[in-house]
Protein backbone atom coordinates (compact mmCIF):
# COMPACT_ATOMS: atom_id res chain seq x y z
CA UNK A 1 0.00 0.00 0.00
CA UNK A 2 1.20 3.56 -0.49
CA UNK A 3 0.13 6.26 1.88
CA UNK A 4 1.11 10.05 1.35
CA UNK A 5 1.48 12.18 4.35
CA UNK A 6 0.53 15.37 3.96
CA UNK A 7 3.22 17.87 6.77
CA UNK A 8 3.38 21.48 7.36
CA UNK A 9 6.73 23.04 8.69
CA UNK A 10 5.13 25.46 11.66
CA UNK A 11 7.20 23.76 14.15
CA UNK A 12 8.83 20.50 13.96
CA UNK A 13 5.95 18.25 15.58
CA UNK A 14 3.93 18.09 12.55
CA UNK A 15 7.29 16.72 10.51
CA UNK A 16 7.85 14.43 13.44
CA UNK A 17 4.89 12.92 13.70
CA UNK A 18 4.69 12.46 9.63
CA UNK A 19 7.86 10.69 9.94
CA UNK A 20 7.03 8.84 13.01
CA UNK A 21 4.18 7.42 11.70
CA UNK A 22 5.70 6.84 7.87
CA UNK A 23 8.14 4.52 9.74
CA UNK A 24 5.16 2.84 11.40
CA UNK A 25 4.00 2.35 7.93
CA UNK A 26 7.33 1.43 5.93
CA UNK A 27 7.50 -1.46 8.98
CA UNK A 28 4.77 -3.20 7.66
CA UNK A 29 6.06 -3.10 4.20
CA UNK A 30 3.89 0.11 3.39
CA UNK A 31 5.16 2.70 0.80
CA UNK A 32 5.25 6.19 2.34
CA UNK A 33 6.03 9.93 0.28
CA UNK A 34 5.93 12.78 2.93
CA UNK A 35 4.99 16.36 1.63
CA UNK A 36 5.25 19.66 2.97
CA UNK A 37 2.02 21.78 1.42
CA UNK A 38 3.41 24.77 1.55
CA UNK A 39 6.33 24.07 -0.86
CA UNK A 40 3.39 23.23 -3.33
CA UNK A 41 2.49 27.03 -3.87
CA UNK A 42 6.44 28.10 -3.82
CA UNK A 43 9.52 26.71 -2.41
CA UNK A 44 9.97 29.90 -0.24
CA UNK A 45 6.72 29.94 1.37
CA UNK A 46 7.12 26.88 3.82
CA UNK A 47 10.27 28.79 5.23
CA UNK A 48 8.55 32.24 5.82
CA UNK A 49 5.38 30.74 7.24
CA UNK A 50 7.74 28.44 9.44
CA UNK A 51 9.63 31.63 10.37
CA UNK A 52 6.59 34.11 11.26
CA UNK A 53 5.46 31.51 13.76
CA UNK A 54 8.46 30.98 15.67
CA UNK A 55 9.28 34.47 15.44
CA UNK A 56 5.94 35.82 16.29
CA UNK A 57 5.74 33.03 19.23
CA UNK A 58 9.39 33.77 20.54
CA UNK A 59 8.75 37.68 20.40
CA UNK A 60 4.97 38.13 20.64
CA UNK A 61 3.59 35.27 22.38
CA UNK A 62 0.55 37.59 23.52
CA UNK A 63 -0.22 38.66 20.24
CA UNK A 64 0.20 34.76 18.91
CA UNK A 65 -2.47 33.71 22.00
CA UNK A 66 -5.01 36.35 20.68
CA UNK A 67 -4.76 35.26 17.28
CA UNK A 68 -5.26 31.66 18.59
CA UNK A 69 -8.71 33.03 20.32
CA UNK A 70 -9.78 34.79 16.97
CA UNK A 71 -8.85 31.58 15.44
CA UNK A 72 -11.40 30.03 17.61
CA UNK A 73 -13.86 32.08 17.30
CA UNK A 74 -13.82 32.47 13.34
CA UNK A 75 -14.23 28.79 13.07
CA UNK A 76 -17.08 26.73 12.09
CA UNK A 77 -18.21 23.48 10.64
CA UNK A 78 -17.88 24.45 6.38
CA UNK A 79 -14.69 25.92 5.99
CA UNK A 80 -15.49 29.39 5.44
CA UNK A 81 -12.42 31.28 7.37
CA UNK A 82 -9.38 32.96 5.30
CA UNK A 83 -7.17 30.48 6.74
CA UNK A 84 -9.30 27.81 4.43
CA UNK A 85 -9.32 29.79 1.36
CA UNK A 86 -5.39 30.23 1.66
CA UNK A 87 -5.30 26.87 1.67
CA UNK A 88 -7.44 26.30 -1.15
CA UNK A 89 -4.58 28.47 -3.53
CA UNK A 90 -2.02 25.24 -3.65
CA UNK A 91 -4.52 22.77 -3.94
CA UNK A 92 -4.39 21.97 -7.40
CA UNK A 93 -1.00 21.36 -7.74
CA UNK A 94 -1.78 18.97 -4.50
CA UNK A 95 -3.94 16.99 -7.02
CA UNK A 96 -1.22 16.77 -9.17
CA UNK A 97 1.00 15.27 -6.70
CA UNK A 98 -1.79 13.05 -5.49
CA UNK A 99 -2.16 11.67 -9.36
CA UNK A 100 1.10 11.48 -9.60
CA UNK A 101 2.35 9.19 -6.55
CA UNK A 102 -1.72 7.01 -6.80
CA UNK A 103 -1.80 6.65 -2.77
CA UNK A 104 -4.02 4.39 -1.33
CA UNK A 105 -4.94 6.96 1.46
CA UNK A 106 -4.10 10.13 2.31
CA UNK A 107 -2.55 11.25 6.26
CA UNK A 108 -2.52 15.07 7.54
CA UNK A 109 -1.18 15.66 10.68
CA UNK A 110 -1.62 19.25 9.94
CA UNK A 111 -5.15 21.45 9.35
CA UNK A 112 -4.10 23.07 6.24
CA UNK A 113 -3.70 19.96 4.73
CA UNK A 114 -6.77 19.07 6.29
CA UNK A 115 -8.38 21.87 4.14
CA UNK A 116 -6.55 21.44 1.46
CA UNK A 117 -7.55 17.69 0.97
CA UNK A 118 -11.69 18.76 1.76
CA UNK A 119 -11.05 21.29 -0.77
CA UNK A 120 -10.20 18.87 -3.74
CA UNK A 121 -12.91 16.47 -2.04
CA UNK A 122 -15.59 19.26 -2.42
CA UNK A 123 -14.35 20.79 -5.85
CA UNK A 124 -12.32 17.57 -7.41
CA UNK A 125 -13.99 14.50 -6.81
CA UNK A 126 -11.09 13.14 -5.12
CA UNK A 127 -12.64 9.86 -3.43
CA UNK A 128 -9.57 8.49 -1.85
CA UNK A 129 -9.40 7.73 2.39
CA UNK A 130 -8.15 10.70 4.11
CA UNK A 131 -7.36 10.31 7.68
CA UNK A 132 -6.12 13.55 10.12
CA UNK A 133 -3.66 13.12 12.51
CA UNK A 134 -4.24 15.50 15.42
CA UNK A 135 -0.76 16.21 17.42
CA UNK A 136 -1.78 18.49 20.36
CA UNK A 137 -4.09 17.38 23.62
CA UNK A 138 -7.07 19.73 22.41
CA UNK A 139 -8.89 20.02 19.64
CA UNK A 140 -7.61 23.03 17.89
CA UNK A 141 -9.23 26.16 15.74
CA UNK A 142 -9.97 24.99 12.20
CA UNK A 143 -10.00 21.13 12.40
CA UNK A 144 -14.27 21.40 12.23
CA UNK A 145 -13.90 23.02 8.75
CA UNK A 146 -12.14 19.80 7.42
CA UNK A 147 -14.13 16.83 6.18
CA UNK A 148 -12.29 13.62 6.10
CA UNK A 149 -12.96 10.09 6.59
CA UNK A 150 -11.79 9.63 10.12
CA UNK A 151 -9.64 12.07 13.12
CA UNK A 152 -7.07 10.34 14.74
CA UNK A 153 -6.99 12.10 18.36
CA UNK A 154 -4.37 12.05 21.16
CA UNK A 155 -6.68 10.34 23.84
CA UNK A 156 -10.61 9.14 24.84
CA UNK A 157 -10.86 11.48 27.01
CA UNK A 158 -11.04 14.41 24.34
CA UNK A 159 -13.28 12.91 22.15
CA UNK A 160 -15.97 14.96 23.79
CA UNK A 161 -14.19 18.37 22.86
CA UNK A 162 -13.59 17.29 19.10
CA UNK A 163 -17.63 16.11 18.99
CA UNK A 164 -18.16 19.70 20.59
CA UNK A 165 -16.69 21.70 17.63
CA UNK A 166 -18.94 19.54 14.94
CA UNK A 167 -16.45 16.89 14.41
CA UNK A 168 -18.93 13.63 14.45
CA UNK A 169 -18.30 11.56 16.86
CA UNK A 170 -18.09 8.33 14.99
CA UNK A 171 -14.68 9.43 13.09
CA UNK A 172 -12.92 10.24 15.93
CA UNK A 173 -9.96 7.00 17.05
CA UNK A 174 -8.22 7.97 20.17
CA UNK A 175 -5.18 5.83 18.87
CA UNK A 176 -2.74 8.35 20.25
CA UNK A 177 0.39 11.02 19.09
CA UNK A 178 3.29 8.59 17.04
CA UNK A 179 6.68 8.87 18.04
CA UNK A 180 9.50 7.83 16.10
CA UNK A 181 11.14 5.03 16.97
CA UNK A 182 14.21 6.23 18.82
CA UNK A 183 12.24 7.50 21.76
CA UNK A 184 10.80 3.91 21.95
CA UNK A 185 14.29 2.58 22.42
CA UNK A 186 16.47 3.17 26.20
CA UNK A 187 20.26 2.98 26.51
CA UNK A 188 21.26 2.91 30.15
CA UNK A 189 21.20 6.35 32.19
CA UNK A 190 25.06 5.73 32.59
CA UNK A 191 26.08 4.89 28.79
CA UNK A 192 24.26 7.25 27.67
CA UNK A 193 25.87 10.24 30.57
CA UNK A 194 29.03 8.95 29.42
CA UNK A 195 28.54 9.53 25.86
CA UNK A 196 27.75 13.02 26.35
CA UNK A 197 30.15 13.30 29.23
CA UNK A 198 27.87 13.99 31.84
CA UNK A 199 29.59 13.67 34.83
CA UNK A 200 27.10 15.10 38.00
CA UNK A 201 24.79 13.01 40.05
CA UNK A 202 22.07 14.95 38.80
CA UNK A 203 21.17 15.31 35.30
CA UNK A 204 18.25 17.61 33.61
CA UNK A 205 17.50 17.79 30.13
CA UNK A 206 15.88 21.33 29.22
CA UNK A 207 14.32 22.17 25.81
CA UNK A 208 12.33 24.74 24.05
CA UNK A 209 11.74 23.23 20.90
CA UNK A 210 12.65 24.31 17.47
CA UNK A 211 13.16 28.16 18.59
CA UNK A 212 14.32 27.74 21.83
CA UNK A 213 10.96 29.54 23.13
CA UNK A 214 10.46 30.17 27.13
CA UNK A 215 13.07 31.56 29.56
CA UNK A 216 15.24 27.94 29.85
CA UNK A 217 18.43 29.81 30.13
CA UNK A 218 17.07 31.21 33.62
CA UNK A 219 15.62 28.19 34.04
CA UNK A 220 18.58 26.14 33.89
CA UNK A 221 21.17 28.67 36.33
CA UNK A 222 18.51 28.08 38.85
CA UNK A 223 18.01 24.50 38.91
CA UNK A 224 21.93 24.26 38.86
CA UNK A 225 21.83 26.71 41.66
CA UNK A 226 19.35 25.41 43.87
CA UNK A 227 20.61 21.36 43.23
CA UNK A 228 23.95 20.16 44.02
CA UNK A 229 26.04 18.30 42.06
CA UNK A 230 23.42 18.80 38.84
CA UNK A 231 24.24 19.78 35.37
CA UNK A 232 21.89 20.82 32.83
CA UNK A 233 21.70 20.41 28.93
CA UNK A 234 19.88 22.73 27.44
CA UNK A 235 18.65 22.38 23.79
CA UNK A 236 18.30 25.92 22.02
CA UNK A 237 16.95 24.89 18.75
CA UNK A 238 17.52 27.28 15.67
CA UNK A 239 17.47 30.26 18.23
CA UNK A 240 21.19 31.51 18.11
CA UNK A 241 20.22 34.41 20.71
CA UNK A 242 19.71 32.05 23.31
CA UNK A 243 22.88 30.18 22.46
CA UNK A 244 24.70 33.37 22.60
CA UNK A 245 23.06 34.07 25.98
CA UNK A 246 24.64 30.80 27.42
CA UNK A 247 28.28 30.93 28.24
CA UNK A 248 28.98 27.01 28.39
CA UNK A 249 29.90 25.86 32.33
CA UNK A 250 30.76 22.34 33.84
CA UNK A 251 27.16 22.70 35.32
CA UNK A 252 25.48 24.09 32.05
CA UNK A 253 26.35 22.51 28.53
CA UNK A 254 24.34 24.11 25.63
CA UNK A 255 23.14 22.41 22.26
CA UNK A 256 22.09 24.05 19.27
CA UNK A 257 20.59 21.07 16.60
CA UNK A 258 20.96 17.60 17.80
CA UNK A 259 19.67 14.67 16.25
CA UNK A 260 20.44 12.87 19.71
CA UNK A 261 17.59 14.51 21.82
CA UNK A 262 16.24 10.46 22.63
CA UNK A 263 19.89 9.70 24.38
CA UNK A 264 19.66 12.99 25.99
CA UNK A 265 16.28 11.72 27.81
CA UNK A 266 17.98 8.52 28.63
CA UNK A 267 20.62 10.85 30.59
CA UNK A 268 18.44 12.81 32.25
CA UNK A 269 16.73 12.45 35.76
CA UNK A 270 14.09 15.12 34.73
CA UNK A 271 13.04 16.52 31.46
CA UNK A 272 11.67 20.34 31.17
CA UNK A 273 10.02 21.06 27.90
CA UNK A 274 7.81 24.00 26.74
CA UNK A 275 4.13 21.65 26.34
CA UNK A 276 4.38 21.15 22.21
CA UNK A 277 2.31 17.86 22.03
CA UNK A 278 5.31 16.14 20.13
CA UNK A 279 7.92 17.10 22.44
CA UNK A 280 5.86 15.55 25.75
CA UNK A 281 4.67 12.92 23.61
CA UNK A 282 8.47 11.87 23.04
CA UNK A 283 9.12 12.08 26.70
CA UNK A 284 6.09 9.90 27.75
CA UNK A 285 6.45 7.22 25.30
CA UNK A 286 10.38 7.64 27.33
CA UNK A 287 8.88 6.73 30.81
CA UNK A 288 11.30 9.55 32.11
CA UNK A 289 9.77 12.39 34.44
CA UNK A 290 8.57 15.18 33.04
CA UNK A 291 8.02 18.99 34.11
CA UNK A 292 6.20 21.30 31.50
CA UNK A 293 7.26 25.08 31.51
CA UNK A 294 5.89 28.08 30.19
CA UNK A 295 3.53 27.43 27.28
CA UNK A 296 3.34 29.28 24.00
CA UNK A 297 -0.01 30.42 24.61
CA UNK A 298 -3.19 28.92 23.47
CA UNK A 299 -3.11 24.96 22.67
CA UNK A 300 0.37 24.53 24.62
CA UNK A 301 -0.96 25.70 27.22
CA UNK A 302 -4.40 23.06 26.87
CA UNK A 303 -1.41 20.29 26.36
CA UNK A 304 -0.12 21.07 29.72
CA UNK A 305 -3.25 21.21 31.67
CA UNK A 306 -4.04 17.80 30.41
CA UNK A 307 -1.42 16.24 30.71
CA UNK A 308 -0.65 17.15 33.82
CA UNK A 309 -4.55 15.89 35.02
CA UNK A 310 -3.55 12.64 34.28
CA UNK A 311 -0.54 12.02 36.22
CA UNK A 312 1.81 12.07 32.83
CA UNK A 313 3.83 15.50 33.77
CA UNK A 314 3.96 18.03 36.44
CA UNK A 315 3.02 21.92 34.74
CA UNK A 316 4.99 24.70 36.44
CA UNK A 317 5.93 28.27 34.92
CA UNK A 318 6.97 30.17 37.76
CA UNK A 319 10.73 29.31 37.96
CA UNK A 320 10.48 29.18 41.76
CA UNK A 321 7.78 26.61 41.61
CA UNK A 322 9.95 24.74 38.65
CA UNK A 323 12.93 24.18 41.11
CA UNK A 324 10.80 22.42 43.23
CA UNK A 325 9.11 20.09 41.11
CA UNK A 326 12.45 19.39 39.74
CA UNK A 327 14.16 18.81 43.27
CA UNK A 328 11.35 16.49 44.03
CA UNK A 329 11.56 14.28 40.82
CA UNK A 330 15.41 14.03 40.84
CA UNK A 331 14.98 13.28 44.89
CA UNK A 332 11.65 11.25 45.49
CA UNK A 333 12.47 8.34 43.67
CA UNK A 334 8.65 7.56 44.81
CA UNK A 335 7.58 10.72 42.75
CA UNK A 336 9.24 10.11 39.95
CA UNK A 337 7.88 6.40 39.69
CA UNK A 338 4.43 7.47 40.07
CA UNK A 339 4.84 9.58 37.22
CA UNK A 340 6.23 6.90 34.97
CA UNK A 341 3.44 4.69 36.03
CA UNK A 342 0.85 7.00 34.88
CA UNK A 343 2.48 7.62 31.85
CA UNK A 344 2.32 3.40 30.58
CA UNK A 345 -1.45 3.80 30.98
CA UNK A 346 -1.20 7.82 29.26
CA UNK A 347 0.84 6.16 26.11
CA UNK A 348 0.76 2.42 25.49
CA UNK A 349 4.03 0.81 24.51
CA UNK A 350 2.00 -0.32 20.80
CA UNK A 351 0.93 3.15 20.25
CA UNK A 352 2.31 3.63 16.67
CA UNK A 353 2.05 -0.09 15.79
CA UNK A 354 -1.85 0.63 16.60
CA UNK A 355 -2.05 3.55 14.51
CA UNK A 356 -0.31 2.04 11.84
CA UNK A 357 -2.69 -1.01 11.68
CA UNK A 358 -5.92 0.79 11.82
CA UNK A 359 -4.35 3.26 9.04
CA UNK A 360 -3.75 0.41 6.70
CA UNK A 361 -7.51 -0.96 7.51
CA UNK A 362 -9.27 2.60 6.79
CA UNK A 363 -6.71 2.62 3.25
CA UNK A 364 -8.34 -1.13 2.67
CA UNK A 365 -11.72 0.48 3.46
CA UNK A 366 -12.32 -2.64 5.56
CA UNK A 367 -13.19 -1.00 9.12
CA UNK A 368 -13.90 1.96 11.31
CA UNK A 369 -12.82 3.27 14.51
CA UNK A 370 -13.63 0.58 17.23
CA UNK A 371 -11.37 2.55 19.97
CA UNK A 372 -13.34 3.30 22.34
Amino acid sequence: MRFLILSTATGEGHNSASLAVGKALEARDCETKVLDVLKLKKESVSRRVSDLYAGITVHSPRFFSKLYRIGELISSPGGHSPIYGLNTLYADRLFEEITRFRPDAIICPHIFSAQAITHLRRGHGLKLPAAGLATDYTCIPFWEESSLDSYIIPHAALKQEFASKGISPELLCPLGIPVQPEFLKHVPKEEARRSFHLTASHIFLLMGGSMGYGDIDRIAAALTEAIPDSQAVVLCGNNQELLHRLIPTEKIIPFTYTDRVAELMDAADVVLTKPGGLSSTEAIAKRVPLVLTQPIPGCEQRNAEFLSSHGAAVFRQDIKDIVSAVRELALDEGAAENIKEAQKKFWPDDTNERIADYLIALASRTVGCKVQ
